[in-house]
């Protein structure tokens, strides 16, 4: 990183997502909200201003080319993760990209060599991954609060009007229920129960191609069994819950991003196990690539290069036994 104490974040894309990222970035003290950029620089300049970043370019190449610049967060449309991580990685500057990190098992997997060739750190922003009440969860669960875990339920869905047009329907932009959100329940599996031994899918397509409703079952090495769906068609319950022996473990909703997690016993007795949180969640990823970068590290040990490309693998899967 620079000389300085602080760490200089920029930002690709300032649309929705990078919106709660830079609020997120406020809440932590050695985080400098630096640069962002955009094809348009009045759009840069609008968001710099509403977030007291440093400074707003209206093309990519010119923040990658400010040597202060230490690590950029890529917030742009699904289809430009590869390309823009490419670029930054090339310019030696350390890359937070937003899920899912490409489109195809590929594609990650040249982002990840390119990073090691290079030494440069390259990490998924998943934030579900740092999130306290996750972390309890896991927690719990190997703590067997619950005894063996026999079942994982977990959705993700919301209504969402058809439109071509919309980058969630648009095949060409990376669209389609399972990469978009159905990441999260999926991510939830392989972080509590590790890689699938069996895998069915049952998806309804929209009239783009992409897909407007899926649901999947896992099979893991141990015998638990993951139940998981997305969808743009219907508002889903938005929850996480692992059942095993002796109750429920149950993340409230939206399980993703909540801080509530709760205990349910065998005889329906709910007790609320509390995670303190602070900011809005994003901060949580974004610290962890600030820890790693005052490590020299070229990797999170959290959210490593392996697990984002067991993660990719999952959804090319999930999204071809789709559509076969």
């Amino acid at each position: 990183m620079n000389n300085s104490r602080y760490c200089n974040w920029g930002i690709f894309g300032p649309g929705r997502i990078a919106r709660k990222f830079a609020e997120g970035l406020k809440s932590l003290p050695d985080a400098r909200l630096y640069a962002v950029s955009s094809r348009s620089e009045k759009r840069a300049e609008a968001f710099r201003r509403e977030f007291g970043f440093e400074k707003a370019y209206g093309s990519y190449d010119q923040m990658l080319a400010d040597p202060l610049l230490d690590v950029v967060y890529i917030a742009t449309t699904n289809n430009l993760h590869f390309e823009h991580t490419i670029m930054c990685l090339e310019a030696g500057k350390a890359v937070l990209c937003e899920k899912p990190f490409a489109l195809n098992c590929a594609q990650v997997e040249q982002m990840i060599a390119l990073a090691q060739r290079k030494k440069v750190f390259l990490m998924e922003a998943l934030c579900s991954r740092f999130m306290p009440s996750m972390l309890a969860l896991k927690s719990q669960i190997d703590g067997d609060i619950i005894g063996k875990p026999v079942m994982l339920q977990c959705d993700f869905g919301f209504v969402s009007p058809f439109d071509p047009q919309n980058r969630v329907y648009s095949p060409e932009l990376g669209g389609g229920s399972v990469p978009d959100i159905g990441i999260y329940p999926v991510f939830t599996a392989l972080y509590l129960f590790g890689y699938p031994v069996e895998i069915h899918v049952a998806s309804i397509p929209c009239p783009t191609g992409t897909d407007w409703t899926t649901a999947v079952i896992f099979k893991h090495t141990d015998g638990e069994i993951s139940m998981l769906s997305s969808s743009f068609q219907a508002l889903l319950n938005n929850e996480a819950r692992v059942y095993g022996e002796k109750g429920c473990l149950k993340l409230h909703r939206l399980f993703s991003k909540t801080d509530r997690l709760s205990f349910i016993d065998n005889q329906d007795r709910q007790t609320l196990l509390t995670s303190e949180m602070t900011g809005n969640g994003y901060n949580y990823e974004a610290a962890e690539v600030m820890r790693c970068l005052n490590l020299g590290l070229t990797e999170s040990p959290a959210m490593s290069h392996r697990f984002s490309m067991d993660l990719i693998l999952l959804i090319d899967i999930i999204t071809k036994k789709a559509f076969k």
